[in-house]
């Protein structure tokens, strides 16, 4: 590793650690004496974590003469979707050896994970280079509605399985971090697309910044023009490419003015979710109708006068069965992956004991009934984020006993892990993988908390009154990105609230202040930007398994083995950590969650109706403590000379109140005065 790269390490290990949590008072800190051992021995651990490099790839070479720029560019293209009559889509995920981005010592990402995929995200953008591309008046992030016009230069189709086809609005993201020569063009759906569904997409009538028309590539005109049976790269996807023609000609597109065209089919709910519902059937089969064991290790009881609000806090843990192996042990770093079993699925490998941490609020001491609150924590945090001062109030204001977990994945513990990602992105499983014993230990909690909490020793003399029927969610900054995929994965939660969510992290990534740092890491080993783009973009498609926007539209229409759901979404104008803007492609996919009226008094969501309260149902109300919007298709991290309202919400009593109703009735009521949630 550079020598240079060891303090930026260790300053991005104490920023992670601290960013996007709760009261500051709350905070949790780090052994700051270990973060250049975690540093300089991140190189050598990335080695470690490898697997057998595979050695098949596309039958016309590992990359796309669609787009001679960059290896993998367009993305996502349908070069890499491999037949494969045993996936639901009919494909497999097939990158080359060399298709996917180096980093500066030269080593591609592993293609070997994305095998697990049969398809691509379902919000994947589209990314292509035109030389010197003039982007004026396409459509923006805060604009889009030109997207679905007939002539619109950019045309996205999704393809029905009886070849009817129907218009995919979208925007464009400007990228103003890339230079001139580099900057490639990158085109956002602006809606979650459909499962293991096909989309053809088409490109026309660009022009350069000098006004002249953009060339089509040579390998697309001869795709075009049916002239490939004397190359091998292009001749075996003749047939499919007339196809793409037939579709667009059939949507009245003229084939004859395209500059680039192609198809790809996005991933099945079996190859995004198989994974996570194995483990979580597996591991509630395991546990048993109880859920898991709860161990106290610490209680601590406090009077009135050291807490007015809490009344005891109990540390321990619950003990979980353990799908993960270990992928790389050095110093204090210790890194997982999924274990698999002779099928190549997800297998228990032994038992784990997850950290527990549970509040009861001064409240309960009466034996007022309470409800169960699982609460989900910040960034790269831990489950004693519970401890912050806003829940304090939360619980004994609203009647909760609280309790709360480490997001096993992106918590503390996993930060040496990230760091050591970094060096070299064919270690993200890591990650990916295990996000999925993370949201199921969550899952594991909420049952382990209706069974088992009311008949804790340390809670006996109390005389509570817990209501075990229902377990509610709440979650912050990142267990609001992650509080969707708990809420859709857990048999026995129904409705969750999302504090300051966003959702698709390729996406969020770009746009918060959080991950400047990550993104200069990013850049150090992967040098040009197009490269960082792809690779973003290539590790989603793992992450995809855990990351919201692929469990969204399972709230209303719930996976195998969940109840039918809800959740309330609560983001700040002008959140400089969370993309607020990525709610608003969630209301506008027509996946039962609704833009509450009164949105914002500057402008409204684009292709969207809002809803009148009172509401029954999921729906986003937005928080407005008098901060701008920042500049639309911004990849940049946002800027702004208000105070970040990251934290707000959570310590307005009307907010608390709005979240105790949708909770407790599932209706969500206006708490703002009628005119949107502002202060005034």
């Amino acid at each position: 590793m550079k020598t240079c790269c060891i303090p930026l390490l260790a300053t991005a290990l104490t920023i992670f650690v601290g960013a996007c949590g709760d009261d500051p008072k709350d905070a949790t800190t780090t052994d700051t004496a270990t973060i250049s051992d975690v540093a300089a021995d991140a190189q050598d651990a990335a080695t470690e974590d490898t697997v057998a490099v595979d050695t098949a790839g596309p039958p016309g070479g590992d990359c796309d003469p669609l787009d001679p720029s960059l290896c993998a560019l367009p993305w996502p293209s349908s070069l890499y979707l491999a037949p494969d009559a045993a996936r639901v889509t009919g494909y497999t995920l097939t990158f080359g050896p060399t298709s996917l981005p180096a980093n500066e010592e030269g080593t591609h990402i592993d293609p070997a994970p994305y095998r697990r995929r049969d398809g691509y995200g379902l919000h994947d953008p589209l990314m292509v280079y035109f030389e010197n591309l003039d982007v004026t008046g396409l459509p923006t992030e805060y604009a889009g509605a030109g997207s679905l016009d007939a002539d619109a230069p950019i045309v996205w189709l999704e393809v029905a399985a009886d070849g009817s086809t129907r218009r995919v609005p979208y925007f464009v993201d400007v990228d103003p971090d890339a230079s001139e020569v580099d900057r490639l063009l990158v085109v956002r759906p602006a809606v979650i697309l459909e499962e293991g569904t096909r989309y053809v997409v088409a490109f026309r009538h660009l022009q350069d910044r000098d006004g002249q028309p953009i060339v089509a590539p040579e390998a697309f005109v001869r795709l075009r023009d049916g002239d490939t049976a004397e190359d091998p790269a292009l001749a075996p996807r003749q047939a499919r490419f007339d196809d793409v023609f037939a579709v667009l000609e059939g949507a009245g597109v003229d084939t004859d003015e395209l500059i680039l065209a192609w198809d790809y089919v996005t991933a099945s709910g079996d190859s995004l979710f198989g994974w996570m519902l194995e483990i979580r059937d597996e591991a509630f089969a395991a546990t048993g109708e109880d859920g898991p064991e709860i161990t106290i290790d610490e209680v601590t009881t406090y009077t009135a006068e050291q807490d007015p609000n809490i009344a005891m806090d109990l540390v321990g843990t619950f003990r979980v069965p353990h799908f993960m192996e270990v992928a790389s042990t050095l110093a204090n770093i210790t890194s997982y992956r999924a274990h698999l079993g002779a099928d190549g699925r997800p297998e228990q490998d032994g038992w784990a004991d997850a950290p527990l941490w549970i509040r009861i609020p001064r409240s309960a001491l009466d034996g007022t009934p309470h409800d169960l609150l699982l609460y989900g924590h910040g960034q790269n945090g831990r489950g004693s984020q519970v401890r912050g001062g806003f829940n304090a109030r939360i619980a004994n204001d609203h009647h909760f006993i609280l309790a709360a977990t480490d997001m096993w994945g992106m918590s503390e513990e996993d930060i040496g892990g990230i760091l050591q990602m970094l060096t070299d992105f064919s270690g993200f499983p890591r990650l990916a993988d295990r996000l999925l014993q993370g949201v199921v230990n969550h899952a594991l909690l909420a049952r382990a908390l209706r069974k088992r909490l009311p008949e804790l020793a340390e809670l006996a003399e109390l005389g509570l009154s817990v209501n075990t029927d229902e377990v509610y969610y709440s979650g912050i900054s990142q267990g609001g990105i992650y509080g969707p995929t708990v809420v859709a994965v857990s048999p026995d939660i129904r409705r969750g609230h999302l504090g300051v969510p966003g959702n698709d992290y390729s996406f969020l990534l770009t746009r918060s202040r959080n991950f400047d740092l990550f993104i200069g890491l990013l850049k150090m080993f992967y040098i040009d930007r197009p490269s960082q783009l792809v690779t973003l973009q290539t590790v989603h498609n793992l992450w995809n398994g855990a990351d919201p926007v692929s469990y969204l539209r399972h709230i209303a229409d719930p996976l195998p083995g969940s109840p039918e759901n809800a959740i309330l979404l609560a983001p700040a104008k002008g959140d400089v950590q969370v993309a607020v803007s990525s709610n608003e492609w969630v209301v506008r996919s027509d996946i039962g969650i609704a833009l509450m009226e009164h949105f914002d008094t500057e402008r409204a969501v684009w292709g969207v109706t809002e809803t009148p309260y009172p509401h029954t149902g999921s729906g986003v109300v937005l928080y407005d403590f008098g901060n701008p919007w920042p500049d639309e298709s911004l990849i940049l991290p946002p800027t702004s000379d208000f105070e970040d309202p990251h934290s707000k919400p959570r310590q307005e009593p009307w907010h608390n109140a709005q979240l105790e109703h949708f909770l407790r009735t599932g209706e969500i009521i206006d708490v703002c005065g009628g005119d949107g949630c502002r202060p005034d």
